[in-house]
């Protein structure tokens, strides 16, 4: 009897044994499934290596300054690379112009066939949460660490990672050092007190103009909000995040450079002969940039090494040397500036293609973001999302190191747009609206009058897009 329960007593510690770990087993596997609309995806999902795998990749081309056709080469080799370490994988390629935006994504996500992996680098988005995959199951601790923070927050969204970070591209003006002689104590920031100072010297010594820029470009406005604010336009909640005072004192910054001569009070003519003016000694800074200009400007003025097509750099007798600053912030550097973060972003299909295949597809868009972010930051004169490709894109961008580290400097202080695609596309047109208002400044406009008048533009918009 004794022995017949002391068996009964091992079989049902047995069975619960049994029974616990398989409950433990289960709660291990269910806790790291990744929920993705009604999709379940384990990121720890074995890879078959006798199964073929297709992933489809959307690019859209990086049009590299004087470098034809060298982007589609580069990513070319990326996916051979890759391919080399996984044989039973073919990837499909499709190219879109580098500012097509997002609407065959969104086709392709409303009939259930979105890419595998989706570039974008003028800015990563959350297009569709239920369709869009986020990345944290399949990012290591180490990988996670070699990250920079501005690039980490600029995909993250509600404690979700939706993308893999390639760069980080600061937006930055460009000044002549030989007219701006305090500009080396003004650097990494400085305020708008600063920069009206070095460019009523400039004025005064040379009889050039503080700044040449395009007034009908709403970014160079944006540019110094950021920088005097810390915040976007339209804050994470769809709302606008500046206030109408903090508006009117960017504007009258503006309106200050207008009223002591220090840009010109002709918009029309100072957009289109700014570079001119620059070049020629009339002006010691132009804003805003672009990638393409910045090459220009940086190249053909001494700071880069390289050469532009058809185009010596001017010699270095004639003085001239143009640096990349950043925008000047009004009252204080809030320690952001305006940037855009270049990704990968993964997707899922209807019908489900299996979490291996998912897998593979987030191998495929960390290897892309990690070779390729490296090579197009050091021509887009922006810094790597990864600090471990440091060196080697020192090595490639062909600036002195003290711009590197500059460069690298402002890439931490990046402020990118929203991360969901709503309210993104809410502050794209939310910035078109300011436009307008900002350019009567060189007509005469009040700060206190556009100010409210760009005020009731934002709101307005918001209530148009069916925010409450």
């Amino acid at each position: 009897m004794r022995a017949g329960r002391i068996c009964k007593a091992v079989l049902s510690a047995a069975g619960f044994a049994l029974v616990a770990g398989g409950l433990f087993y289960y709660w291990a596997i269910s806790s790291r499934l990744v929920r993705v609309g009604d999709v379940r995806i384990d990121p720890l999902a074995h890879i078959d290596p006798n199964r073929h795998y297709r992933l489809v990749v959307w690019e859209h081309e990086v049009p590299l300054p004087w470098e034809e056709g060298a982007h589609r080469e580069a990513l070319a080799a990326a996916v051979e690379e890759f391919t080399r370490v996984w044989p039973n994988v073919t990837v499909d390629v499709q190219f879109f112009e580098w500012d097509e935006g997002h609407g065959k994504l969104r086709e392709a996500i409303a009939n259930g066939s979105p890419p595998d992996v989706y570039g974008m680098p003028l800015g990563v988005r959350l297009i569709d949460a239920a369709w869009q995959i986020p990345i944290d199951a399949y990012l290591t601790q180490e990988a996670a660490q070699d990250l920079l923070e501005s690039a980490r927050r600029a995909v993250a969204l509600d404690g979700r990672s939706w993308a893999w970070p390639r760069w980080v591209l600061p937006s930055l003006w460009v000044a002549r050092e030989d007219l701006t002689p305090s500009l080396g104590e003004a650097r990494p920031s400085w305020t708008a007190e600063q920069f009206l100072e070095a460019a009523a010297d400039a004025k005064t010594k040379a009889g050039a103009w503080g700044l040449v820029a395009n007034p009908f470009d709403p970014y160079l406005f944006v540019d110094v909000m950021v920088a005097s604010t810390g915040k976007n336009l339209i804050g994470a909640d769809g709302r606008r995040a500046w206030t109408t005072e903090e508006i009117e004192a960017g504007l009258s910054f503006f309106k200050e450079l207008i009223d002591r001569g220090i840009t010109d009070a002709d918009a029309g003519r100072m957009s289109r002969t700014r570079l001119a003016s620059f070049w020629n000694r009339r002006a010691a800074v132009v804003a805003p940039t672009t990638p393409w200009l910045m090459r220009h400007l940086l190249t053909r003025g001494g700071a880069s090494g390289g050469r532009q097509s058809g185009e010596e750099p001017l010699p270095e007798s004639a003085g001239h040397l143009a640096l990349p600053v950043p925008p000047p912030a009004v009252a204080r550097f809030s320690g952001a500036l305006r940037a855009t973060v270049a990704g990968y972003a993964v997707f899922r299909q209807e019908p489900y293609q299996g979490d291996d295949h998912t897998r593979l597809a987030m191998f495929l868009a960390e290897h892309l973001s990690r070779r390729l972010g490296p090579w197009e930051a050091a021509h887009l004169f922006a810094a790597p999302a990864h600090p471990s490709a440091l060196e080697r894109w020192r090595v490639d961008a062909g600036l002195p190191a003290k711009e590197l580290d500059l460069i690298v400097e402002w890439a931490k202080a990046a402020l990118a747009p929203p991360l969901l695609d709503t309210h993104a596309e809410q502050q794209a047109r939310a910035v078109e609206e300011l436009a307008g208002e900002f350019a009567k400044l060189w007509s005469g406009g009040d700060p206190a009058d556009l100010a409210v008048q760009i005020a009731i533009a934002v709101d307005g918009l918001r209530a148009e897009v069916g925010h409450p």
